[in-house]
């Protein structure tokens, strides 16, 4: 099957939340949320934050899709603040355990990348990664992202912790 990659619409916000709730249940350590919290999140405040995202010159919220399903998301925020707004924050990208292994995760960083050195003044992407999530830090290491540093014990859940590592890509000049 082809993945078509496009932005978010409100109108893709059930299909968000299912993705987040899917990804949560086989990997706890994706997000800094719960199961239990993500459910707790409306519609209206997930098509509120979709249509931001939209809105917006310098920021995205890509997803990819597997004919009507999202089996992956990636976002892109640039840091508000003047004396950070060369930077950008990748979040995610995360990828339906199912589809897992076809590249997809890839070209989502790929078309992230892509954006966010479009966006004039960016240079540096920057992420954080659980230390849980070993083929996710293999993906970012390959596209060129460095540790630049570790939180230990950032996350816990059911009692287990993990570590939150900081990672960031420069542009290539």
């Amino acid at each position: 099957m082809d993945i078509k990659y496009k932005q978010l619409e409100k109108k893709d916000a059930r299909n968000l939340m299912g993705l987040r709730l899917s990804v949560l249940a086989s990997d706890p350590y994706s997000f800094s949320v719960t199961e239990d919290e993500e459910k707790q999140a409306s519609e209206g405040a997930i098509e509120s934050a979709i249509d931001s995202y939209a809105n917006s010159r310098d920021r995205l919220m890509l997803g990819a899709w597997e004919d009507n399903d999202l089996v992956g998301v990636v976002g892109i925020e640039r840091y508000g603040n003047k004396i950070e707004n060369h930077k950008v924050l990748m979040w995610g990208p995360y990828v339906n355990k199912s589809t897992r292994g076809r590249g997809i995760g890839g070209a989502l960083v790929k078309k992230a990348e892509n954006f966010s050195f479009s966006v004039g003044g960016v240079e540096t992407i920057t992420l954080e990664a659980s230390s849980e999530s070993k083929s996710a830090i293999s993906l970012f290491k390959k596209f060129g992202f460095e540790e630049t540093g570790v939180q230990k014990k950032a996350l816990c859940f059911d009692g287990k912790y993990a570590d939150l590592l900081y990672m960031q890509m420069s542009k290539q000049t």
